[in-house]
C-alpha cells in the first residue's frame, strides 16, 4: 500500500539508493521543526473550522506533536502521515503515552499519493511538509482530493515574498543554497508567497492566506517547551556535525537562515473545497 519511492530535498531515492537529506537529519536527531511554533498551528486549526469530532489528516506528521495536540485538546480523531518510518513510530508512541492512542493513528506514506478514498476528512492539515516534495502540484491535488466538500486544506510553508526576492538579488545563490539543503526547489524554482498563494487559488478557487517573518524568540520558545528533548537533539546533532559529512553541510546552511532574519519567512494559506 505504501509508496516505497520518494522525492525529497530534491533528491529521488529508491531502495538502497538514498542521499543523507534535511528529513534524515530530523528524524536522526528526533526532532521536527514547525516555523513559526504553536502558535501559527493555532491559527490554522482556528481558521480551518476543525472542530471536537472532526477527522483530521496530518500530512507529514513529523514527531506527532500536532496529531497529538488534535486529539488531545481539540477532541478530534487523525491519521498522521509520514515519509519516515522513525518518525511514524516516534508520532506511535507519543500518542501511546499522552493517552490518544484510539484517536491518532499513524501510518508511512508519499504525500504524494494518498491511500485515501475522495472526501474522508473534515480537514487536511501541513506543517512545513509540502515544500519538501518535488511534485508540488501533485500534492495538493491529492489534499484537495481527500478533504469533503465544505472541508478545508491548512498549510504552512516557508517562504519570502517576491518584493523580499527582488531585493536580495546579490544573495540569491545563499537563498538558493538554503532551499537546496532543505527542500525541493521544484521544477519552479524557489517558490515565493505569492506562489504558493497562486497554486492554492487555481486549484480551490479561495485561499485566505498571511505572510509572517520568522521570529527567532517563537522559535526559541518551541526549544523551551520541548524542554529536555531538545537537548537531547541538540546533542545528537552535534555528534552528527562531527560525523556525517552530509548532516554537517546541512546544518552549516541553517545557520545562513540567520541573516536573513527581517525577510525570511514563512505563509500561512487555509482553502475551502467548494463542490
Amino acid at each position: 500500500m505504501w509508496c516505497d519511492r520518494m522525492v525529497y530535498a530534491g533528491v529521488e531515492a529508491g531502495p538502497g539508493k538514498r542521499r543523507f537529506s534535511y528529513l534524515d537529519l530530523l528524524a536522526s536527531i528526533g526532532s521536527a521543526k514547525h516555523i513559526g511554533g504553536k502558535g501559527a498551528t493555532e491559527t490554522l486549526i482556528n481558521e480551518a473550522g476543525i472542530r471536537p469530532g472532526s477527522l483530521v489528516l496530518d500530512v507529514g506528521c513529523g514527531m506527532g506533536k500536532t496529531s497529538c495536540m488534535l486529539a488531545k485538546e481539540r477532541g478530534c480523531h487523525v491519521i498522521g502521515l509520514d515519509i519516515m518510518p522513525r518518525m511514524v513510530r516516534e508520532s506511535r508512541e507519543r500518542a501511546r503515552r499522552l493517552g490518544v492512542d484510539d484517536k491518532a493513528a499513524f501510518l508511512r506514506c508519499d504525500a504524494r499519493s494518498l491511500p485515501f478514498k475522495p472526501e474522508t476528512f473534515d480537514a487536511v492539515i501541513v506543517e512545513s511538509v509540502t515544500i519538501f516534495v518535488e511534485e508540488v502540484e501533485k500534492a495538493l491535488a491529492e489534499y484537495r482530493r481527500v478533504v469533503k466538500n465544505g472541508g478545508a486544506v491548512c498549510d504552512n510553508e516557508v517562504c519570502v515574498t517576491r518584493d523580499a526576492m527582488g531585493k536580495m538579488v546579490d544573495r540569491l545563490d545563499d537563498l538558493k543554497s538554503i532551499f537546496t539543503a532543505f527542500c525541493s526547489m521544484t521544477s519552479k524554482g524557489i517558490l515565493t508567497f505569492e506562489d504558493w498563494k497562486e497554486l492554492y487559488e487555481k486549484l480551490f478557487g479561495n485561499v485566505r492566506a498571511s505572510h509572517h517573518l520568522l521570529d527567532m524568540s517563537v522559535e526559541m520558545e518551541t526549544r523551551r517547551e520541548d524542554g529536555l528533548k531538545s537537548i537531547a537533539a541538540g546533542i545528537k546533532s552535534m555528534w552528527l556535525y562531527m560525523t556525517n559529512p552530509e548532516a554537517r553541510k546541512i546544518i552549516d546552511e541553517g545557520r545562513k537562515m540567520m541573516s536573513f532574519q527581517g525577510e525570511f519567512g514563512y505563509g500561512l494559506f487555509v482553502s475551502h473545497k467548494r463542490g
